[in-house]
């Protein structure tokens, strides 16, 4: 990578962010209530962030994935897309949890959430990044996992509401992922760690294999027999 800019685009929560930086220096950072039309509003602001790259060029551009609104992070997934395709460069995704300023403190952290279906889900992030696959648990282990993690002195941290998840026996740091973090959590990626992330394509980060609903035998149309 040179000195060109890099931006980051966070649509995968209600509230959004996009940050532009050069030399490892933010020179623009937005936030918006992305709700449920991320769509609407990121356009806009990606212009106006663009706007500060005049005749230069993008090197990078760096999507947060998730966990968090599958819709919301496919948005911001295609408008990276779209800048990359524009200014010829490579769209790398990270998990929205690496922006979270807990994590990005360096201390162990357990991320917490409502996984649906009856289940919730931990994931645990160790200096600065993901340390793992997320584990789907029902509410008891769920539980015990956060007491024995808080019990070791862990950051407990969350994207969500803590009555979600019923867990009132314990302290949960409700965060929001930041854009402008986003871009810190690469920058502090060696090179090969960069290198293995530019080779895997962003997609939404499924807390669960996505469910692929195939059609019915026989709910096509009626083939025609009048001949």
């Amino acid at each position: 990578m040179g000195a060109g800019y890099r931006i980051a685009i966070e649509t995968s929560v209600s509230h959004g962010s996009v940050a532009l930086c050069i030399k490892g220096e933010i020179i623009f950072s937005s936030e918006f209530e992305a709700g449920r039309r991320p769509s609407e509003l990121l356009p806009r602001i990606l212009q106006e962030a663009l706007g500060h790259v005049g005749s230069g060029s993008v090197e990078l551009v760096l999507i947060g994935t998730g966990p968090g609104s599958y819709n919301g992070a496919r948005v911001g997934i295609a408008s990276g897309q779209g800048i990359a395709i524009v200014h010829q460069c490579p769209v790398v995704g990270i998990s929205s949890l690496e922006g979270l300023a807990a994590v990005r403190s360096g201390v162990p952290c357990l991320a917490l959430g409502d996984a649906r279906r009856g289940t919730f889900f931990t994931l645990e992030l160790k200096e600065g990044k993901l340390a793992g696959s997320p584990s789907l648990l029902e509410h008891p282990e769920f539980q015990r996992r956060a007491g024995e993690a808080g019990g070791r002195d862990w950051t407990l941290v969350s994207l969500e509401e803590p009555q979600r998840l019923n867990l009132p026996d314990h302290d949960v740091l409700v965060e929001v992922p930041s854009a402008a973090l986003l871009l810190e959590a690469w920058q502090e990626r060696s090179p090969e760690e960069q290198q293995n992330l530019l080779e895997i394509p962003p997609e939404p980060f499924y807390l669960r294999a996505p469910h692929i609903t195939q059609p019915k035998r026989g709910s096509g149309p009626e083939p025609d027999r009048s001949h």
